[in-house]
């Protein structure tokens, strides 16, 4: 019965696998991951993805058409429960570390205006205020929020609970809501 298991899971990852732009070299994915856009995703050698995570570039959202792009480096370890949404550009380095129940956007729904609020935000479109970039070597602990038009520089830590609204410079600790820089 286990090898029938393992024999399903392993034509379930693979048919994910497929179903990116590209992948490198030993990936690993839970079979119960949401995909958006797969062809706008690039993923690095020596991926890991854990359960229940979501990874979106949307090319078309509210009649809306987009031109997103999602670049994952090598050696990125994810946990669960993963939130990606992308119609710019977000990218993640080399040697990143994601805890669980991270969110990570360059996009929202609308961009503010006194006309958007006369509709309801599922049916707003969307507007980004920039691309995200995650840079080599970075930790995000559980529960972080990564806000659009934020650089988290290489080698960086962002705790628990955190949400980065603004660059984090290289080599730096940063917590809080908004996150702010601890140890530099």
């Amino acid at each position: 019965m286990k090898k029938i298991f393992n024999v399903i899971t392993k034509i379930k990852k693979n048919r994910i696998k497929k179903r990116f732009g590209r992948t490198g070299d030993n990936f690993d994915i839970a079979t119960d991951i949401a995909l958006i856009g797969g062809q706008y995703i690039s993923v690095g050698n020596n991926f890991l993805c854990g359960a229940r995570s979501t990874i979106g570039a949307w090319d078309t959202y509210a009649s809306q058409k987009y031109t997103p792009e999602i670049l994952i480096g090598d050696n990125v370890r994810i946990n669960s429960d993963l939130y990606i949404t992308a119609i710019n550009r977000i990218t993640i380095g080399n040697n990143v570390l994601l805890g669980r129940n991270i969110l990570i956007t360059d996009n929202s729904h609308g961009s503010g205006t006194e006309q958007d609020f006369q509709v309801a935000p599922s049916l707003r479109k969307l507007c980004s205020k920039g691309e995200v970039h995650i840079e080599d070597n970075v930790w995000i602990g559980n529960n972080a929020v990564v806000l659009p038009n934020v650089t988290i520089g290489e080698s960086s830590i962002i705790g628990a609970n955190s949400v980065v609204t603004k660059n984090i410079p290289p080599k730096s600790v940063a917590v809080g809501n908004p996150a702010h820089i601890v140890v530099k």
